[in-house]
């Protein structure tokens, strides 16, 4: 089972390149294969045009985007933080480089601003623990669990060495939540903060509280400052392809945990 999801989650979702050239090669087989689905074949092939070129235009993206997030927003008092014990960030991706011996960990854009709104949220509440989540996966190269390259960015950012714990065995979201469970009880932690990307969070959320866990919601940015999404308009970019996917990927996942009785309905506030 966990097979055919990492292959649904690899080549089936829509936005993908993969998705892309099966559905390209499939268009073509039908084209050239029989005259009966030289049809089929175009219109498959203009189906995938039609979907791509929407796809790529930021005004999809956002409104996928918006279609996902709860009405969560970042933490900006310290009285909005309900006296929290810890901060959680979760982490979205990291990508591992190695040559020669040595090795680079690269965030991915979520991961990253997570990760700086963890470092915000640390700054405004007086140096409060700082839990950082996820692990390694091959299948997506990240050969070193992507809490190390989030330590070392919230060391650069001013978080003191001693308040950064990690949580590095997690591969997904119900993981994260399993793990974090048992650490924040292990070190007597109650109520903390949990730092996720706006499109991520309801799933989050909801995932944390079926586990007996009852965070603050404190989202970071979706994007960076600038950003062809944030911006808008009409044209095509690779950029907004890239939020598409992500968005539609992030609908499939809530839609999954809700169907396997982990969450609830994906629509619920």
């Amino acid at each position: 089972m966990d097979a055919i999801i990492e292959i649904f989650k690899a080549y089936l979702i829509p936005g993908s390149v993969e998705f892309l050239l099966i559905g390209f090669i499939l268009g073509v087989v039908l084209l050239f294969a029989h005259r009966e689905t030289r049809a089929w074949g175009s219109s498959l092939l203009a189906f995938l045009a039609a979907l791509y070129f929407l796809l790529s235009l930021p005004l999809t993206a956002r409104t996928f985007e918006r279609a996902l997030q709860d009405r969560s927003q970042p933490i900006r008092t310290v009285e909005e933080a309900r006296g929290v014990e810890a901060i959680v960030v979760l982490g979205g991706g990291s990508a591992t480089y190695r040559a020669g011996g040595n090795e680079i960990n690269n965030l991915s854009d979520a991961t990253a601003l997570r990760v700086l709104e963890g470092a915000r949220l640390y700054e405004l509440l007086d140096n409060p623990a700082v839990i950082v989540s996820g692990g390694a996966d091959l299948l997506l190269d990240m050969l070193t669990p992507e809490s190390v390259p989030m330590q070392h960015e919230l060391l650069d950012l001013g978080v003191a060495p001693d308040r950064i714990h990690m949580e590095s065995l997690s591969g997904s979201t119900l993981e994260q939540a399993k793990q974090l469970s048992k650490l924040l009880e292990a070190r007597e932690i109650g109520d903390f903060i949990l730092v996720t990307s706006p499109i991520h969070m309801r799933r989050s959320l909801a995932t944390m509280r079926a586990h007996g866990l009852d965070p603050v919601p404190s989202p970071s940015n979706q994007h960076s400052e600038g950003h062809i999404v944030e911006r808008g308009g009409l044209l095509p970019h690779p950029a907004a392809l890239r939020a598409s996917h992500a968005a539609i990927r992030e609908g499939l996942a809530a839609l999954f945990y809700w169907l396997n009785g982990w969450t609830g309905p994906p629509w619920a506030p």
